[in-house]
C-alpha cells in the first residue's frame, strides 16, 4: 500500500512538469522529505516479492564508473552521469573535444574557447558546467588528474585546456553532473569531466577529413596503430596520432561580423568607429579645444566621413552632432575593424597518446601511458591605438602617470596652423598579432594488482603544460618618448608642445628606423607543472540483505607548481596601454579518502563517501557524501544525493602574483569626473577554501532496455567564492592605503590596489532530463530517437537573480536541449540532431540603449528586451564501403544560422562566443581505412 502511494505521489508531481516538481525539489524541507520517502518506502519492501528476486548466476566483468571508486555490474550509479561514446562523438559531427562539449545542455555559460582572442589565457578551451565558470569543473584523464593550462583565464581560473586532447584516443567522455569532492577532491563544485582513452588497440587505422566554412577551410588526419592481443600474448601496446589544421577566421570573412555596423538589427548601433582610423584636433591659442577636426590623409579609401556624414552612420548621437561639429570643413577618419578581429584564430595542432599494457601474471599487470600535444595558435587584432590626451603606462608594473602631447604647426603632418592632437589607430603600423604555443607532456606508469581480496591500483604521473604568447606590434614607452621628443618618466598631465619624427599622418612616410623603435614584440611564458604519486583499492566485505558490501580507500599526494612570466618590458612598464600578469606559486597537498557502497537489500543501495585533503598553503577540508538508489521496481529506480564539495585557492589566487592593467573609475573627489588609472590584483595567502553544498533528486524508468527516461533535480549552493572588489567600490571607499594619489598632481588617482578574498556566492537550482528510445528493428533499419536538456529555474550571485540573462559574471540561459534521431540501414547510418539554446533578457545593454535615447534614426526598433534563441540542426551520414573502408559527410547548422546579436556584451565580437559558434554552416567529408 505504501509503494503504491509513493509511486501515486511521484506521479503526480510528474504530471505537474516542471512546476510539481519544483515545489517538491526546490523547498528545502521538502527534499529531505523526498531522500526519507524514497528510504521509508525500501524499508517497507525489504521482504517483498522484489527482495526475492535473484541474481544471474551469469559473470559479469565489473567497471569503474565515474562518480565512484568501487567497480560495480550496474552502471546506473548512485549519481547523474551522462556517458558519451566513441560512436556518438564521431556522429555529432564535431571534431575538438572543446566543440564536442560546448553542446552539452548542462554546459550552461562560460565556457571559453580560443574565439575568445582578447583572453588572458588565450589559445585554450574549457568547459563550465552549470554555469559556475572553468575553475569549478574538474576534468580528468582516465580518471586522474592533467596540468592545468599555463596561463589563468580572467587573471585567477586554472583549468585544463580541451585543446590538448586528440579526440581520436578519446573511448567515451563521463560527465558527472553532481558535485564529487569527496570522490576527486578540489575543482569537483560543479561536476566532472572525466575522458577516458582507450586501453588497448591491435591493427592500424587511417582516417582524414575536410571542413569548409566562410571561405576557409579546416583539415583532420588520424593515424591508430597497436599491436598484441592482451588475452593471448598478454600485451599490448598502441598509439594514437591526431593532427588537426584550421586556418584564421577573421570577423569580415563571417556573415554575422563582415561589418560593425549593426543599424540594421534591433538595437543594433555602428562600431565601426569615428577616430579609429586617426584624426587631428585643433587647439586654440591657449591650448584649449576645439571643434575643429581633421582625417588623417592615409585614412582608408571611402572612410574619410564629414560631420554630417558621421552623424548620418550613426557615429555621433544627434545632441553631440551639434553645429560645430557639423562644420563643412570637419572631416573624419572612420575604420571598420571587422577586417582586424580575429572571430576564429588559426590553430595547428598535434596530439599523440600511446599506452602499454603487460600481464605479469599472479593477479598483477602493469601499464604505462605518454601523451604529447603540441598547440599553435594564431590571431589578429586590432592596431595600436594611440591617443595624445592621457597618454599612460605603468611604472614598475604599477604606478601610472599622463600627460597631453600637443603637436606643433606641421609637425607629424599636423594639418592645423595652431597645436594639434591625434587619437586614432595607427593602421601603418599594421596589427598586433599573437601567436601561441602550448606544449603538453603527461607520463604515467602504474601497477594493478590483487591481494587477499583487495583489488588495487597504484601509480606515479607527471604532467606538464608549457605555453608561450608572443604579442607583436606594441607600442614601447621609449620609442615613443624619442620619436615624439617628450619625457619618459612621470610627468603632471599639462600640454607638451613636441614635434616628432613619427608622422601620424601618413605612417607610411615616416622613416623605417622610427617606426621600428617604437614597436616591441612581448613574450610571455607560462609553465604549470604536476606530480602525483596515488593508490586505491576496493574490496568486498560481509554481507546484508542485498548482498556483500563494497569498500573502497585511497590516498594521494600531489605537488603543483605554476610560474607566469611577463616579458621584461611589462614588468618595467615600458608598453603603452598593456597590462601585466605574474604568478610564480606551488603546493603540496595530500588526501585520505574511502567510500563504501551498502546494498541495503535487493532494492536500496547506499553510497557513503568521505574524503579529506590537506594543503601546504591554506589547510585542510574534510567532505562527506551520502547517496541512495532505490528501485521501486526492476525498471523504475529512484536517486538521491547529498554531499559537501570544495574548491583550492588556485595558484594565482593564493601564491605571490599580481595582475596589472588599466580600468575607467569615477573620482568622487574630483566631480565624480571618469578617470583612467591602473588597477592591481594581488595573490593572498589567507584565503581559505570555496565551500558548496549540493543535492540532486532524480528517477530513472527502463520499461525495456531500449526506452529510458532519466530526470534529476538538483540544487547547488556554493559559498566563499574567491573575487574581488571592484576598483569602484574601492575608490568610493577612500581608502587611503589602496587608493594612492599623487599630492603634486591634485590629489589624482594613479593607482588602486586590489586583492583577492573570500566574498561572494552563487546559489543555482534546476533539472536535467535524458530520454532514449530505439524503435523496433524494421525492414526500413534500426531507428533510435534521443533528447536531452537543462532547465535552470534559478541562478542567483549575492542573492541576485540572472538566470535567463546576461547581467551575471556570465550568460545563462534558462534552458539548453538537443534532440537526435539515428537510423541504421545495412551499412548506412545517419544521425539528424536539433540543437536548442533558450534566448535571455537583456540585462546588460544599458550602455548601448543611449543611442537608442538620443537619436531614433540609429536604430531599426527599440532596444530589444530579450536576446532571441537560436535552434540549429546538424546531419551526419557515415557508409561502410566494406568491412574496411568508410566514408562520411557531415553539415553542422543546416540552416545557416547566425548566432544572436547581443547589444549588451560588450564591443568587440558582439554575440556570445561561450554558447555560439560564428561559422555558420559548415560542411566535412571524411573517410578512414583499417588495414
Amino acid at each position: 500500500m505504501k509503494i503504491k502511494c509513493f509511486l501515486l505521489s511521484f506521479t503526480v508531481y510528474l504530471s505537474r512538469f516542471p512546476k510539481g516538481i519544483f515545489v517538491m525539489f526546490f523547498k528545502r524541507n521538502a527534499l529531505y522529505s523526498a531522500v526519507t520517502v524514497a528510504i521509508s518506502a525500501s524499508a517497507v519492501i525489504s521482504g517483498s516479492a522484489l527482495a526475492q528476486q535473484t541474481q544471474s548466476s551469469q559473470q559479469v566483468e565489473k567497471i569503474e564508473v565515474t562518480g565512484s571508486n568501487i567497480k560495480r555490474i550496474d552502471v546506473e550509479t548512485v549519481a547523474p552521469v551522462t556517458v558519451i561514446t566513441r560512436d556518438q562523438i564521431e556522429r555529432s559531427g564535431q571534431i575538438t573535444v572543446g566543440e564536442l562539449l560546448r553542446n552539452i545542455p548542462a554546459n550552461s555559460g562560460g565556457s571559453y574557447g580560443e574565439s575568445f582572442s582578447n583572453s588572458f589565457a588565450p589559445g585554450a578551451a574549457g568547459i563550465s558546467l552549470r554555469g559556475l565558470g572553468q575553475k569549478a569543473t574538474l576534468v580528468l584523464l582516465n580518471g586522474r588528474r592533467t596540468a592545468s593550462y599555463g596561463f589563468a583565464q580572467n587573471l585567477q581560473d586554472s583549468f585544463v585546456d580541451l585543446n590538448s586532447i586528440p579526440t581520436t584516443a578519446i573511448e567515451r567522455i563521463e560527465v558527472l553532473r553532481d558535485g564529487a569532492s569527496a570522490i576527486y577532491g578540489s575543482d569537483a563544485i560543479a561536476g566532472v569531466v572525466n575522458v577516458i582513452f582507450r586501453k588497448d588497440y591491435k591493427g592500424l587505422e587511417l582516417s582524414a577529413s575536410g571542413g569548409a566554412y566562410e571561405g576557409k577551410n579546416d583539415y583532420r588526419f588520424n593515424v591508430v596503430g597497436g599491436l598484441g592481443d592482451p588475452g593471448k600474448d598478454r600485451w599490448n601496446v598502441f598509439g594514437v596520432m591526431d593532427f588537426y589544421k584550421r586556418g584564421e577566421l577573421l570577423l569580415s570573412d563571417t556573415e554575422f561580423g563582415a561589418t560593425r555596423d549593426f543599424r540594421g538589427v534591433a538595437g543594433g548601433r555602428n562600431f565601426t568607429g569615428l577616430t579609429t582610423g586617426g584624426t587631428w584636433r585643433q587647439l586654440s591659442a591657449t591650448n584649449a579645444l576645439t571643434p575643429s577636426f581633421k582625417a588623417i590623409s592615409s585614412c582608408p579609401s571611402g572612410q574619410v566621413l564629414t560631420g554630417a556624414q558621421a552623424v548620418e552612420a550613426g557615429l555621433i548621437a544627434a545632441p553631440l552632432g551639434n553645429a560645430a561639429f557639423n562644420t563643412a570643413t570637419n572631416t573624419f577618419c572612420s575604420f571598420d575593424q571587422a577586417s582586424q578581429i580575429s572571430a576564429l584564430p588559426g590553430t595547428q595542432r598535434l596530439g599523440f597518446v600511446g599506452r602499454g599494457t603487460y600481464d605479469f601474471g599472479g593477479n598483477m599487470s602493469g601499464y604505462a601511458e605518454l601523451g604529447l600535444s603540441r598547440v599553435d595558435t594564431d590571431q589578429t587584432f586590432t592596431s595600436p591605438f594611440f591617443a595624445t590626451t592621457g597618454l599612460q603606462k605603468t611604472v614598475a608594473g604599477l604606478r601610472p602617470f599622463a600627460y597631453n602631447i600637443n603637436f606643433a604647426p606641421g609637425a607629424a603632418g599636423n594639418p592645423f596652423s595652431t597645436n594639434a592632437r591625434f587619437t586614432g589607430s595607427l593602421l601603418g603600423l599594421g596589427t598586433r598579432d599573437s601567436t601561441i604555443n602550448s606544449d603538453t607532456i603527461r607520463l604515467l606508469g602504474g601497477l594493478k594488482y590483487n591481494f587477499a581480496g583487495w583489488d588495487a591500483d597504484s601509480a606515479v604521473g607527471f604532467a606538464k603544460n608549457e605555453v608561450e604568447s608572443l604579442g607583436v606590434r606594441r607600442m614601447s614607452l621609449s620609442g615613443v618618448s624619442a620619436a615624439f621628443g617628450v619625457p619618459a618618466t612621470p610627468q603632471p598631465p599639462v600640454p607638451l608642445s613636441t614635434s616628432s619624427a613619427l608622422n601620424l599622418n601618413n605612417i607610411a612616410a615616416s622613416p623605417q628606423g622610427v617606426i621600428d623603435s617604437i614597436l616591441l614584440s612581448l613574450p610571455r611564458k607560462g609553465t604549470s607543472e604536476l606530480t602525483f604519486l596515488d593508490t586505491k583499492a576496493s574490496t568486498e566485505f560481509g554481507k546484508l540483505e542485498g548482498g556483500a558490501i563494497g569498500l573502497a580507500v585511497g590516498l594521494e599526494y600531489r605537488s603543483e607548481k605554476l610560474l607566469d612570466q611577463p616579458s621584461q618590458d611589462a614588468l618595467n612598464g615600458n608598453v603603452l596601454g598593456q597590462g601585466t600578469t605574474a604568478t610564480n606559486g606551488k603546493r603540496n597537498s595530500t588526501a585520505l579518502f574511502a567510500e563504501m557502497s551498502l546494498p541495503l537489500n535487493n532494492s536500496v543501495e547506499a553510497q557513503l563517501a568521505v574524503r579529506h585533503d590537506r594543503y601546504s598553503d591554506f589547510g585542510s577540508t574534510t567532505n562527506p557524501k551520502i547517496g541512495m538508489k532505490f528501485k521501486v521496481s526492476p525498471q523504475f529506480l529512484v536517486r538521491a544525493n547529498y554531499g559537501t564539495g570544495f574548491r583550492a585557492p588556485s595558484l594565482p589566487e593564493i601564491s605571490p602574483s599580481s595582475a596589472t592593467f588599466f580600468v575607467t573609475i569615477n573620482d568622487p573627489l574630483n566631480n565624480n569626473a571618469a578617470t583612467q588609472i591602473s588597477g592591481v590584483y594581488s595573490g593572498n595567502p589567507e584565503l581559505k577554501a570555496e565551500k558548496s553544498k549540493g543535492t540532486t533528486v532524480g528517477i530513472v524508468f527502463e520499461p525495456s532496455k531500449d526506452f529510458n527516461i532519466a530526470i534529476d533535480l538538483y540544487d547547488l549552493r556554493w559559498k566563499s567564492i574567491v573575487g574581488a572588489d571592484t576598483f569602484q567600490d574601492i575608490v568610493n571607499s577612500r581608502d587611503p592605503l589602496r587608493v594612492i594619489r599623487d599630492p603634486a598632481n591634485n590629489n589624482a588617482i594613479v593607482t588602486v590596489l586590489n586583492g583577492y578574498r573570500n566574498l561572494a556566492s552563487t546559489n543555482t537550482r534546476g533539472i536535467d532530463f535524458d530520454f532514449r528510445y530505439g524503435f523496433p528493428r524494421s525492414a526500413y533499419g534500426k531507428f533510435g530517437l534521443s533528447a536531452s536538456g537543462t532547465y535552470i529555474d534559478s541562478f542567483t550571485e549575492e542573492g541576485d537573480e540572472y538566470v535567463d540573462s546576461n547581467g551575471g559574471s556570465n550568460t545563462i540561459p534558462r534552458f539548453r536541449g538537443n534532440l537526435s534521431l539515428g537510423w541504421d540501414y545495412e551499412a548506412f547510418s545517419a544521425t539528424a540532431s536539433v540543437n536548442y539554446t533558450q534566448g535571455w533578457k537583456q540585462e546588460g545593454a544599458v550602455a548601448a540603449s543611449y543611442f537608442a535615447e538620443q537619436d531614433p534614426r540609429f536604430q531599426t526598433g527599440t532596444l530589444p528586451e530579450r536576446t532571441p534563441s537560436k535552434i540549429t540542426i546538424d546531419l551526419f551520414g557515415r557508409y561502410k564501403v566494406n568491412s574496411k573502408w568508410t566514408v562520411s559527410a557531415t553539415v553542422l547548422n543546416v540552416a545557416n544560422k547566425l548566432p544572436p546579436y547581443d547589444p549588451g556584451l560588450g564591443t568587440t565580437l558582439l554575440y556570445d562566443f561561450t554558447q555560439y559558434d560564428v561559422r555558420g554552416r559548415i560542411f566535412r567529408l571524411g573517410t578512414s581505412y583499417k588495414f
